[in-house]
């Protein structure tokens, strides 16, 4: 049997199987029914998220409600000074201090992390030196090993261009 007649086969036999109806290529969702796309979510960005963050640590830390803290948060943006600007000012502060503690904490997990990454690859760089000494040149010394195949007066690149005049 050739591939064309396998293939007619498979063909046949899927439209005489009995699992799927005959209507369900024809089937379609009802409106009700149909997927509702995703509301795109926009995060925050600069100031917006600031102000979010500030509001938040006032409603959980200092007892104000929602609408107070937005207004505090709005007043000490355009400098006014408020009943709770001190408050504002503190929550800042504090939330600032979090960040920096947070950063230095990870930046000091990622360096005991790459610590082993560091050694073995200086461990390998000294092998890899002592290799290359044993095989006569030198790499770390900056000096290329000598040459057996021409005389030590002769230039690597040959001889020199003749300059036109």
């Amino acid at each position: 049997m050739s591939s064309t007649d396998d293939i007619l086969e498979q063909i046949d036999n899927a439209l005489s199987d009995s699992a799927v109806s005959p209507d369900a290529m024809r089937c379609a969702p009802t409106p009700e029914l149909a997927p509702v796309p995703p509301v795109p979510v926009v995060p925050f960005t600069g100031r917006a998220a600031a102000r979010a963050v500030l509001v938040r640590r006032l409603v959980g830390n200092q007892g104000l409600t929602e609408d107070e803290a937005l207004a505090a948060v709005r007043a000490a943006e355009r400098g006014e000074r408020t009943e709770h600007l001190e408050l504002v000012s503190a929550e800042a502060r504090a939330a600032a201090a979090e960040v920096g503690q947070h950063i230095s904490r990870t930046v000091a997990a990622f360096a005991r992390a790459l610590q082993p990454v560091a050694q073995a690859a200086a461990a390998v760089m000294r092998q890899l030196d002592e290799a290359l000494r044993a095989a006569g040149h030198t790499a770390l010394s900056g000096k290329p090993g000598r040459r057996r195949d021409r005389p030590s007066w002769q230039s690597p690149y040959g001889p020199p261009q003749r300059r036109k005049r």
